[in-house]
């Protein structure tokens, strides 16, 4: 289309967005221009319109819900075309057996064979001494990896260093890299302390800017961003935006076979409240003997089986756990979680990384877990054992596997994000790209040469547990999954306000990327 075409086009979208009664915010706008070159503008605006209208306070229409709306029609889109290319293969057949008149069952997945690349994992790399130089080291390569990130965007290119900046005369536009050392809010204005490697400045964001200020209260402590205003006084930033590191849109990738994962976390296996009766009903519908024609259907396209941790409950992590332990220590724990896997088909390749009551250590990042405590679990040959967090290709699919305990520090620091919507939360970790960006909080971090939690690929699937609660949504074209538990709720649970999501486990079909619950409690 000519650029003529285009402006064309441009003003016609926008016109329909003004007509009725929004306006239009920057990033939008400029995300909008992108559109017109690569989909159907109208139709994602409609859409678009119609997410928009379900908040009454919104004015703007936001680049945010664009961008969700435009994944959602494209993954929709590429659903029609696989559709109409692939002969559907049924997962198991009808056979009518002359003796026993019983079907058979034919799972598809039993006939396809595993494709499992481990792409990182932090098992054999881990080496922390502890001391200050580890530390300085540590934050260090954290600096200089997400910098490498953030400078690859348009919009950072021409960034100073901190001390460049100090150099600048005062009203000077200027943009400038660095890493949040302090937050602080006085009356409606906030303040972020900026620094790198040689120096230090303050970022002033004024409460006039309403969608700055939104932007603002998202900032964690330790993550890099880029400040992009004005210098008011020697070291002094008046804010005009945030810039994060963030993924792109990212177009994820899929199996040419119509193979599925199904993700779930947190079996608690040897506590009290683990729901047995739920995981024996996976394991009956993993071998097709439950469920309808549909169930048993996507039972037998199941190829993978991803755990992001809390195999068992442990033993001392918490004040009096032993009172609320079945299986008292951690060796039985894993010869019961064994006997679990022992009943999963052997076609399904499991993939298990550690959580903090698994027999691991406690830091981030974990080493997968202990071959000496999990023996047992460990002699199965479609096993694969990961550290915390760590990447995998299934079938040409990228997953993201980190068990979630930062969660809990990013659940105190947001506004607008609690247990119920922790996807949201999931998904600021996506925008700064680091996994526990947080220092010293409720996350322990171990100080290693490396920094592990740094987002460098971009996944297409992120898969987290820990906070017991099934939430998902898509970022970007990633799809964002807390997989909820096996575990009915605790005394600390209880105590802390928090109703679990258990027996119920997410299926990802990797050729279609369409999700699908499976509820345990009510599969028939």
């Amino acid at each position: 289309m000519s650029q003529a075409g285009l402006e064309g086009k441009l003003k016609k979208v926008v016109e329909k967005i003004f007509e009725a009664g929004y306006q239009i915010e920057g990033e939008a706008f400029i995300l909008l221009q992108t559109l017109l070159k690569s989909s159907k503008p109208e139709k994602v605006i409609e859409l678009t319109l119609e997410e928009v209208r379900k908040t009454p306070e919104k004015i703007f229409v936001d680049k945010e819900t664009m961008e969700k709306v435009y994944a959602k029609l494209s993954f929709l889109e590429e659903e029609v075309e696989t559709s109409k290319t692939q002969t559907p293969t049924l997962t198991h057949e009808k056979v009518e057996e002359a003796e026993t008149g019983k079907d058979v069952w034919h799972p598809y997945a039993k006939e396809v064979e595993d494709k499992v690349e481990v792409l990182k994992d932090p098992t054999k790399f881990l080496a922390s001494a502890g001391d200050l130089e580890n530390f300085n080291r540590y934050f260090r390569d954290r600096f200089k990896r997400l910098l490498k990130i953030l400078s690859q965007r348009m919009d950072v290119r021409g960034y100073l260093t901190v001390g460049d900046v100090l150099n600048e005369r005062n009203g000077v536009r200027v943009k400038v890299v660095g890493m949040v050392s302090d937050k602080v809010s006085r009356g409606k204005r906030i303040f972020i302390t900026l620094e790198d490697f040689e120096a230090n400045i303050t970022v002033l964001i004024q409460p006039d800017k309403p969608d700055l200020v939104e932007k603002a209260q998202q900032v964690f402590l330790d993550q890099v961003i880029c400040v992009v205003g004005f210098k008011s006084t020697n070291s002094l930033i008046v804010a005009e935006d945030l810039v994060f590191p963030d993924i792109p849109y990212h177009k994820p990738s899929r199996s040419k076979e119509p193979v599925s994962v199904l993700l779930t976390s947190d079996f608690h296996v040897g506590s009290k409240a683990f729901e047995e009766k739920l995981v024996n009903r996976l394991l009956a519908w993993l071998k097709g003997k439950i469920g309808g024609e549909r169930e048993r259907e996507l039972a037998g396209r199941v190829k993978y089986l991803v755990i992001a941790g809390d195999l068992v409950d442990g033993v001392g992590l918490y004040p009096q756990q032993e009172k609320e332990l079945e299986i008292k220590d951690i060796y039985s724990q894993y010869r019961a979680a064994a006997k679990i896997f022992e009943q999963i088909p052997d076609y399904v390749k499991i993939v298990v990384a550690p959580g903090n009551h698994d027999a691991s250590r406690k830091t981030l990042p974990q080493p997968a877990i202990q071959k000496r405590f999990a023996e047992p679990v460990y002699q199965f040959s479609n096993l694969v054992m990961v550290g915390n967090p760590s990447q995998v290709r299934l079938h040409g699919v990228n997953v993201l596997i980190h068990h979630g305990r930062s969660l809990e520090d990013a659940l105190v620091t947001l506004p607008n994000v609690n247990h119920h919507n922790v996807a949201r939360a999931m998904a600021s970790f996506l925008k700064v790209r680091h996994l526990a960006p947080i220092y010293g909080g409720k996350t322990p971090i171990a100080p290693e040469p490396r920094d592990w939690m740094v987002v460098e690929q971009v996944p297409d699937i992120y898969h987290s547990g820990h906070i017991h609660v099934f939430d998902y949504l898509t970022y970007r074209g990633v799809w964002i999954i807390n997989s909820g538990c096996w575990q009915r709720q605790t005394s600390y649970q209880k105590k802390m306000g928090i109703t679990p999501i258990y027996g119920v486990a997410p299926l990802i079909n990797l050729q279609t990327l369409n999700l699908t619950p499976i509820d345990f409690k009510t599969i028939g």
